[in-house]
């Protein structure tokens, strides 16, 4: 702690994710006396909190006998709860998604978190405040102390990266189908030629080749036919002058 114009200065960077939520239960009515209530402690765990956010400098209280004692946020307390809810509107990164593997596999204490991540007491209470605030996670205060839980929604984001593998050959077996379609002059090269095309191709040459000897042959088949019938009618003649000359003598 160090003094600022005979102030407190508040030390900002030393809080713990349990503090933080007992921040947020303070409100403009809260007693001291009544505080444990609100925190599921007993007096002397709320006692030991609320000493301790007093010597850091975020709350003040009075301490008046018997009492009620009320409790209100310094500005060092406004402006932790300010940066909180900052930082929890910010999208997940890879450390929120392992803080989600972390409790998937058993850890349910902001202390086991910490020691396993190796992250600052204050980043890793804004970083459990974002995930609640998102509904990946909720919190219970109880004896002084906090318990953490996935919710459902949290439970799927730690389990999502695990089945993403899974996925992946479907996903290029997929897309290989989608480049052979995009390909149609592959698949046309590849494609044999179907075997009654082949039969087809010697009887159409075939047709056309005696329709072609049909016209040959009714072309030419007219000046023979006269030639014959000329020799044909010589023939005659020649024997007609033989039996005339015969019959002469």
């Amino acid at each position: 702690m160090v003094r600022i114009n005979g102030r407190m200065a508040a030390d900002s960077e030393n809080v713990n994710f349990l503090e933080l939520a007992c921040l947020f239960k303070i409100g403009p009515d809260t007693t001291l006396e009544r505080f444990g209530g609100m925190i599921n402690a007993s007096v002397f765990d709320a006692a030991n909190i609320t000493g301790g956010l007093k010597q850091k400098g975020f709350i003040d209280f009075t301490a008046y006998y018997p009492g009620p004692n009320s409790i209100a946020l310094a500005d060092a307390g406004k402006k932790l709860k300010e940066d909180a809810e900052a930082k929890s509107a910010e999208p997940l990164d890879h450390l929120d998604e392992e803080i989600l593997a972390q409790m998937s596999g058993g850890k349910r204490y902001p202390a086991e978190l910490q020691g396993t991540l190796n992250v600052r007491p204050k980043d890793m209470a804004f970083r459990i405040y974002k995930l609640f605030k998102q509904n990946y996670v909720s919190y219970e205060l109880k004896s002084g102390s906090v318990e953490l839980m996935l919710t459902e929604q949290g439970f799927l984001k730690a389990k999502a990266p695990t089945q993403a593998p899974v996925q992946a050959p479907a996903q290029g077996q997929q897309q290989a189908q989608t480049q052979q379609a995009q390909t149609p002059g592959a698949s046309a090269r590849q494609a044999p030629a179907p075997p009654h095309a082949e039969a087809a191709a010697p009887g159409s040459g075939n047709g056309n080749d005696l329709n072609r000897m049909g016209e040959e042959i009714k072309l030419h088949g007219k000046p023979h036919t006269k030639r014959n019938l000329a020799v044909a009618i010589l023939v005659i003649v020649v024997l007609l002058l033989i039996a005339y000359y015969y019959g002469m003598l």
